[in-house]
């Protein structure tokens, strides 16, 4: 593994030492007017007002020179790129737009790090699906989800799920929108609501709050298809996810007649055999379709808790409910000519345990009498072998398990994923097609950071492209996604940023922002940095713990065991500070924009909360 300044691992590199700065004063030339040409532009515009000038030249092909310096290395994948930077020319070689697009990332990486010198490097993915599962952004959310987007690009990413639920208009059905606002303003009251209503209100296990789709609102479909476009102009595969059966609140509460649970306030499973479930759920797919035009769309069926409890499904066997309501919608799609992907936990005899309460509950595929959930494993071999399987059990269940279900004809793709958690990764990951981390919550930056996002995006963006890493790099990895998530953020900070180093004796519990449980400044604020300036002009800069500060008692010495997950609490401040371990205390060095960056700091303070200590540097 190559783990000097250079983010990616690439599968060739000639470099000489000499660095040097491109000049602004960009000549670029072009074999496409696709997005890779106005992406070239936006990066090079941010390049230095002095410099060397240069040219830029993009081409939608590799020369022969350039195969037969890579060598061996060289493999004529859809999505190989090369970058040849030789005198005062650039040249970026791709066989397809979205190669060329990664080429352009590469040469944005290379200037941003200070890496640009007479080089070549070849490089192309490691797995052929590189994805990232969200929610449909609210309304006020789409610049955020752009810069989310636009982040994946830049690290290579080539596939996004979009789940739609009741978070886009219906034109058919206006009643689901409507119904989905109403609940989601109930869920969103509290950020402990929904906590509430999921798993301390009734004795049936639940799990249905997706109150952070549409931002807890709708977008029209018109609104939609803009992102969907800005999504594949750079060259990204948009794939609906239409929950259908299990996460169906959104329907089920409109249509409270076709609950599966009559008895539950806050259904979420519809009946499967109730014909009405499917008149629905088609109007649904239909709409969808029309918006999305997709070559797949992801139906669901995950954390499905609720079957044979209404009258007409109560003598009937699970598997068989839960394997027709497959069929029906795989065959209508299958008619349309789009491909369905399921969530796949109940192919797994495994079970996932959750405390609250002030007990043990228990989630996932093998069904849990307690608690009323039915078991599904039966499902394994009579859900269609042409849809393909979204494995969100690889931490649960092993290389075994999940041959045996491959070796019956399924093909099987990581969900809810981050690379460096997935223990013997080389030999598990060769045979999946690839992997899609998975974000339930917010787009804005201090939810994307807090909730470990655009830590497992890097993470996994590395292992995806890396021919090498396995779980035994997982120490060097980790530390490289460090520095480099913590560059970001100073760049973004834009021109001086202000920087300081701090710790607390505050120790709160970590928490994900997801399932309707929201951010709160009372509960997280902790205190201020007070920031003056030579002409006595004075800023507050807050001091928010879990975003820019953690305790003085995180340890950063987690990798005792090579395999061992990093700690959550840990991730979830990387990006906003830099945390070092400084005479047995963890320090966190924290870097925030700088409102008045022409003038002169005269001191800084720290105020915190009563009761709390802050010691800054």
């Amino acid at each position: 593994m190559k783990l000097g300044n250079m983010f990616f691992d690439y599968r060739y590199v000639r470099s000489e030492d000499e660095r040097f700065i491109p000049s602004r004063n960009v000549k670029i030339t072009s074999e496409t007017e696709g997005y890779a040409y106005k992406y070239a532009k936006k990066v090079t515009s941010s390049f230095s007002e002095a410099g060397q000038d240069i040219s830029l030249n993009l081409f939608l092909s590799i020369p022969e020179s350039i195969k037969k310096s890579v060598g061996e290395l060289y493999c004529e994948n859809d999505e190989a790129y090369a970058v040849e930077i030789v005198g005062e020319s650039i040249n970026l070689y791709a066989r397809s737009e979205r190669g060329l697009i990664y080429a352009v990332a590469t040469l944005k990486h290379l200037y941003e790090q200070k890496e640009i010198a007479e080089m070549l490097i070849f490089d192309y993915p490691d797995k052929e699906i590189r994805g990232y599962r969200v929610y449909t952004p609210g309304r006020k959310s789409f610049d955020a989800f752009k810069e989310v987007v636009d982040m994946l690009v830049e690290y290579k990413y080539n596939a996004m799920i979009i789940e739609v639920g009741g978070a886009m208009e219906y034109k058919r059905r206006p009643e689901i929108n409507e119904k989905w606002v109403e609940f989601c303003n109930e869920v969103n009251k509290s950020p402990y609501e929904a906590d509430r209503i999921q798993h301390r209100t009734y004795p049936w296990q639940k799990n249905s709050i997706h109150a952070d789709n549409g931002g807890g609102s709708f977008i029209t479909q018109d609104e939609m298809r803009s992102l969907i476009e800005y999504c594949r102009e750079r060259e990204l595969t948009v794939i609906p996810e239409v929950p259908t059966l299990s996460h169906s609140d959104y329907i089920v509460r409109t249509y409270p007649e076709i609950n599966e649970r009559v008895e539950d306030a806050y259904p979420d499973t519809y009946c499967p055999s109730n014909p009405k479930s499917y008149e629905i759920a088609f109007d649904i797919l239909d709409e969808v379709i029309e918006v999305f035009e997709p070559e797949y769309i992801n139906i669901g069926h995950d954390e499905c808790y609720t079957l044979a409890k209404c009258p007409l499904c109560r003598e009937k066997d699970p598997v068989d409910l839960y394997v027709g309501d497959i069929e029906k919608i795989n065959d209508y799609l299958k008619a349309r000519g789009i491909k369905a992907m399921i969530w796949c936990e109940k192919f797994f005899d495994n079970i996932h345990l959750m405390s609250y309460d002030g007990r043990v509950h228990g989630y996932g595929g093998t069904g849990d009498e307690e608690w009323g959930v039915a078991r599904c494993i039966g499902c394994v071999g009579k859900v269609p072998k042409d849809i393909t399987l979204l494995n969100w059990y690889w931490s649960l269940t092993d290389f075994n398990r999940e041959e045996e279900i491959r070796d019956l004809g399924y093909t099987m793709i990581y969900g809810n994923f981050t690379g460096m958690a997935l223990k013997d990764y080389r030999r598990r990951i060769e045979k999946v097609r690839g992997g899609f981390v998975s974000n339930w919550g917010a787009f804005e930056d201090m939810y994307m950071q807090r909730n470990g996002q655009n830590y497992s995006l890097l993470t996994t963006a590395w292992a995806f492209w890396s021919k090498d890493y396995d779980t035994e790099n997982n120490s060097d990895v980790v530390s490289k996604v460090k520095d480099e998530l913590y560059r970001r953020h100073l760049v973004k900070m834009g021109k001086n940023p202000i920087q300081i180093t701090h710790t607390t004796d505050c120790d709160k519990e970590y928490k994900v922002f997801y399932d309707g449980y929201y951010y709160v400044e009372d509960e997280w604020k902790i205190g201020e940095h007070i920031v003056e300036y030579t002409d006595g002009t004075k800023v507050a800069l807050p001091v928010i713990y879990g975003y820019n500060i953690r305790s003085e008692n995180e340890k950063e010495d987690f990798f005792s065991d090579s395999t061992e997950a990093v700690p959550r609490g840990y991730v979830e401040i990387l990006g906003a500070t830099y945390p070092e371990i400084v005479d047995g205390r963890m320090y966190y060095t924290a870097a925030y924009k700088n409102p008045h960056p022409e003038k002169e700091i005269k001191e800084i303070r720290t105020v915190p909360h009563d009761g709390i200590k802050i010691d800054a540097k």
